[in-house]
């Protein structure tokens, strides 16, 4: 989300340069792994792709109801970087049901609906949103590695991508740093 009519800050800069970066370490990280070692998510074991991209679908759908309950309260520029993150959740979500049928696996249907708090005003609704994807970011990034064609990775990695580059934005919406270590975890 650069725009080109806001003055060129170091600290801008930097923030655009290592988003860029996050994206070449996605692109790395879908090259690695390809060891079938378990993935502890809650109380289940997952070792299938399947199973694996079906936990990522249910945080996309859980992203997706956030964004959608709270996108219309807020405005501005914040409204605007909502919507169009949810636009690409909706994107992610689409590639997941297609990458979890090729893996031969079923998707779950969605849940009726998501806890997501009761957030009050404005900052509280970025501050969901700034929450969700950083449970999002991490989960990818456990992921990648895991699965095993590299096609998969790969899309996986490019969706990891995309909302490193959205946490960095709510983080800058919520007036914090909004690359906050050099590399990508979701953990901050």
């Amino acid at each position: 989300m650069v725009n080109p009519a806001e003055p060129a800050t170091r600290r801008r800069m930097l923030g655009i340069s290592l988003a860029s970066s996050a994206s070449v370490a996605a692109a790395a990280l879908a090259g690695c792994g390809g060891s079938r070692r378990r993935l502890k998510l809650g109380d289940r074991s997952l070792d299938s792709d399947a199973e694996l991209l079906n936990s990522l679908l249910h945080l996309e759908r859980r992203a997706i109801a956030a964004y959608t309950a709270g996108a219309p309260l807020l405005n501005g520029r914040d409204g605007r970087a909502a919507t169009a993150f949810l636009r690409q959740e909706l994107a992610h979500a689409g590639l997941l049901l297609a990458l979890i049928k090729r893996a031969g696996g079923t998707a779950p249907p969605r849940l009726a609906s998501y806890d997501l708090g009761h957030p009050r005003n404005p900052r509280d609704v970025l501050a969901l949103l700034h929450q969700v994807e950083r449970a999002q970011l991490s989960a990818y990034v456990d992921a990648v590695p895991r699965l095993s064609p590299g096609y998969l990775r790969a899309s996986v990695a490019t969706i990891l991508a995309d909302d490193a580059q959205h946490v960095s934005v709510l983080r800058t919406l919520l007036g914090l740093n909004p690359v906050p270590a050099a590399f990508v975890s979701g953990g901050e």
